[in-house]
């Protein structure tokens, strides 16, 4: 339960950070990492689990170097999360957020306050994925 609240807190100061700034700081990044790694260790459901996790996250990561589409951060926060949560779950929230944050950008589309390459902050919509996976 613990875990759940100090993640969720952290998730919620990144987002800001990132809606601020458009940036995550590296601190930020090296806390969720210990985080995630405490949370996997809690877990005790076994090092191949947490790897195969942190595949979205991996994929993420790929994405923004290969196409710069996407920002490091995010892939490195999914990675931490799917590092905590597990395969299945780890799925999940990446797919929830994508969906929350399509939606998002549909109604900005539809209003015209945004053109097709503006670009948005991820982590708010990682956040609130998070709130719904670990309520399940």
């Amino acid at each position: 339960m613990w875990s759940i609240l100090i993640v969720t807190g952290w998730l919620i100061v990144s987002g800001i950070m990132d809606i601020r700034t458009r940036r995550v700081p590296v601190w930020i990044l090296a806390l969720g990492g210990a985080l995630a790694v405490w949370a996997a260790f809690s877990r005790q459901s076994g090092c191949v689990e947490a790897v195969k996790g942190m595949l979205p996250g991996a994929v993420l990561v790929l994405t923004a170097f290969v196409t710069g589409k996407a920002g490091y951060g995010d892939g490195i926060v999914l990675c931490c999360l799917g590092m905590a949560m597990g395969w299945e779950k780890s799925i999940l929230l990446f797919g929830i957020s994508l969906f929350l944050i399509c939606l998002c950008a549909l109604v900005l589309l539809a209003m015209r306050r945004v053109g097709k390459n503006t670009s948005l902050p991820f982590l708010p919509f990682l956040a609130v994925a998070w709130i719904i996976v670990a309520s399940l």
